[in-house]
């Protein structure tokens, strides 16, 4: 073994604590990084094969004339097949209990070539059983339905019962979402039946189809094809029309996507930077303590390209020790976290594949950031001027006060222990600094991963507290009058209740946009707005108050108009203001500027309710769900707590990255305080030698680095929001705006952590 080798072998031991840390520093990352990318990888892949395996359509069109624009469009170039069947949205009863469910018409006998479903338990619908169903795997698992079960369906001739025949999932619903603009719902609110063609025109009351759902060939979208067929299904009095990317469904799933997408490139990048700073400052003091070591080694005969190679092993060693297993850990926690994710959401087809590229990718990622770390003190070492070199480093000038001592006289009395702290900081700045960073990047890991779950807390409370006032919504089987709202304040327990209307609209401005307009009373007290300073507003009488990403995506301005089609009916509206909701970008009107503007008098298709104090919510369910015009109840608590559920592997994930910022930052601190430490051994070697004694030693290094600690923790502070905040922003879409929020005990406790 060569005498270099050696030296870094014995270096290596001789320091194990410190490479040990930065060792963990760089598997972290690394872990992160592969664990992150496969899974995003494993989901993309699953999706995609979910969507060719049952011909997910590429784009639906819902109302107007469906069998006409059909016709029209079955050979246009690049579309391959084309499904007309009835969907609907209608009140289902599960023992007892209402829920506002959709009607799917599918094909007896034979899948439909559009939009299959997987069977997962039972059998496909079958001819001459019209009675017989499919239910949604959502659905059947909440309400625990099982092949044989029993549910009844609200049609034009009153309830029905049908039997459950087979349990089925569908790639419209791997997330079960009602519509774009309203992704997250009840369970104990929505579900989806899937029923013979025939049998759901029977229900609906219809004689044909209300909606196409096109594939096109191999199922690749086509852009150009997209536009031309949206044009045409415009012209043909679509209601509502969509791709596949805007599909409620996988718009959703779509922005989770996004979200690993983020993860996965944003955390490990930042946790191998900081495991990079980690490796420079290890053997940037290595190599500034062995400076008459590397003249010995330069006057002996070495070469520099020799010192330099050397150097640079300080770094290839914990990266190849760190980066190699937590490649491999990376990979088999991919696996994990895409089996419950799919398991989770009932996604059709899993595919869960090795990489070779993210085990490879993840490896270099490791290692090259511990080779860029240590570039730089390697080629400093191999710089040195021999004779230079083999002196050391010898401080000039004499001693003076510290800047606290300097500004304060008084300072100057204080016991020779504390002097020394206070001037042990600017004796060193390079060492100061370097601890100083160590806290900063320390913080900085915490507190991104930390300000997410505040963030999330936050975004939750704002939209289901303080945005939307309402105890319960109570959905009516048809549109009904304001009369018939004002009678369920007759029920026992129900304080208020307020109309609302939710109508599909499209805002149309220099882009085009489909969202759900909601009109609710002038002066309603359901529904506070908040505008995008964060001032709260009332809802005008004189325009539309819409969501802030409009501004951008239709290209509005406050004071102007937009085009607005609803229910068949174009009409210009005034845009009175813009707000910020956590949740969709809708658009909102007064009944009063709705009838003002569309000319025609507006029913309600819902009711916003207040309970009365101390009331028992059971009962008052019990007794709303009998009345005849109600189709569905929902409490909101119980959608809070859904959507709680909803994010549980989003909390797991930040959680585990929480865990792995921690670990990194005690890391990154130890390495920091140990190398600091070990620099000194001459100066600790002589207070020895002076007779003081060791716990005094202890105490006053101690001192110097909580001292520095301190003032490296408003920095971090700074830096830590600064970054987390970028996070945030980055998951941010019309579908949800993440704005970061962490609390003040949150700065607290992480300041305290790093102290």
């Amino acid at each position: 073994m060569s005498p270099l080798r050696h030296k870094l072998l014995r270096d290596i031991r001789t320091q194990r604590a410190q490479f040990i840390a930065v060792t963990i520093t760089i598997f972290l990352g690394v872990t992160m990084f592969a664990a992150s990318y496969d899974s995003y990888q494993n989901l993309t892949a699953s999706y995609e094969s979910t969507f060719t395996d049952f011909r997910f359509a590429n784009l639906t069109m819902s109302g107007g004339d469906v069998e006409g624009f059909a016709d029209r469009v079955s050979n246009r170039e690049g579309v391959e097949s084309i499904e007309l069947r009835t969907v609907a949205d209608i009140p289902l009863r599960v023992d007892g209990l209402k829920l506002l469910g959709r009607v799917v018409g599918l094909p007896t006998e034979t899948q439909p070539s559009v939009n299959q479903v997987r069977i997962a338990s039972g059998g496909y619908l079958a001819g001459g059983e019209p009675a017989t169903v499919l239910v949604e795997e959502h659905m059947a698992d909440h309400f625990e339905l099982t092949p044989g079960s029993t549910f009844e369906v609200l049609g034009i001739d009153g309830w029905q019962e049908f039997v459950v025949g087979g349990i089925a999932s569908s790639p419209e619903y791997i997330w079960p979402a009602r519509d774009r603009q309203e992704p997250l719902t009840s369970p104990d609110n929505f579900g989806v039946a899937f029923v013979g063609e025939a049998v759901a025109r029977d229900l609906v009351g219809v004689t044909g189809p209300t909606q196409a759902a096109v594939y096109y060939i191999g199922g690749t979208d086509d852009p150009d094809l997209s536009e031309s067929l949206l044009a045409e299904a415009a012209d043909a009095g679509a209601t509502l029309s969509f791709t596949r990317d805007e599909q409620p469904s996988n718009a959703a799933l779509s922005e989770d996507l996004k979200g690993f997408e983020e993860l996965a490139v944003f955390f490990p990048a930042m946790f191998l930077a900081v495991a990079a700073m980690a490796t420079y400052v290890m053997i940037s003091r290595m190599v500034h303590a062995q400076q008459p070591h590397i003249g010995v080694l330069l006057a002996n005969g070495f070469t520099r390209r020799q010192v330099l190679r050397h150097y640079l092993g300080y770094g290839v060693v914990p990266g190849l020790a760190g980066a190699i297993p937590g490649a491999i850990a990376g990979v088999l926690l991919a696996r994990v976290i895409t089996g419950l994710y799919t398991e989770m959401l009932s996604v059709p087809t899993t595919l869960i594949q090795f990489y070779p590229t993210t085990l490879l990718g993840a490896v270099l990622f490791g290692l090259v950031a511990s080779l860029m770390a240590a570039a730089a003190p390697a080629r400093r070492a191999a710089r040195l001027t021999p004779a230079e070199a083999m002196r050391g480093f010898a401080p000039t000038g004499g001693g003076r006060a510290s800047v606290p001592e300097r500004i304060a006289p008084p300072l100057r009395r204080l016991p020779i222990p504390w002097r020394m702290a206070l001037r042990g900081i600017e004796r060193n700045p390079r060492r100061s600094l370097f601890t100083v960073l160590g806290v900063v990047l320390s913080l900085m890991l915490v507190l991104v991963s930390w300000g997410m779950l505040d963030s999330i807390v936050r975004l939750l409370d704002r939209q289901f507290i303080e945005i939307q006032q309402e105890d319960a919504t109570v959905f009516f089987t048809g549109p009904v009058g304001t009369s018939d709202v004002d009678d369920l304040q007759q029920v026992p327990g129900i304080a208020t209740a307020e109309p609302v209307l939710h109508s599909p609209v499209v805002l149309t401005g220099q882009g085009r946009y489909e969202t759900t307009l909601v009109t609710l009373d002038s002066g309603t007290a359901m529904r506070q707005f908040y505008d995008e300073a964060g001032n709260q507003r009332s809802l005008p009488d004189d325009g539309l108050l819409v969501g802030a990403a409009l501004r951008e995506l239709v290209g509005l301005s406050e004071g102007g108009i937009v085009q607005l089609s609803v229910a068949g009916t174009t009409v210009d509206a005034r845009v009175a203001g813009f707000i910020k909701e956590p949740l969709g970008t809708l658009a909102y009107a007064s009944r009063t500027y709705g009838e003002e503007a569309l000319g025609f008098s507006l029913p309600a298709t819902a009711a916003l309710l207040t309970y009365d104090p101390g009331v028992e919510v059971l009962d008052v369910r019990a007794s709303l769900v009998d009345l005849e015009n109600v189709a569905a109840f929902e409490d909101a608590n119980a959608l809070y707590d859904t959507v709680q559920s909803f994010m549980i592997l989003f909390y797991v994930f930040v959680g585990v990255m929480l865990v792995f910022g921690g670990a990194m930052a005690f890391a990154l601190i130890f390495s920091a305080m140990s190398v600091n430490i070990a620099e000194r051994t001459r100066e600790v070697a002589t207070l020895l030698a002076v007779g003081t004694e060791r716990r005094q030693i202890s105490r006053m290094i101690t001192a110097e680095n909580m001292t520095v600690a301190f003032l490296g923790i408003p920095l971090g502070l700074g830096v830590g929001y600064q970054a987390a905040k970028e996070a945030m922003a980055s998951f941010s879409s019309d579908l949800c705006t993440f704005e970061l929020y962490i609390r003040p005990s949150t700065l607290a406790i992480s300041a305290l952590a790093i102290l």
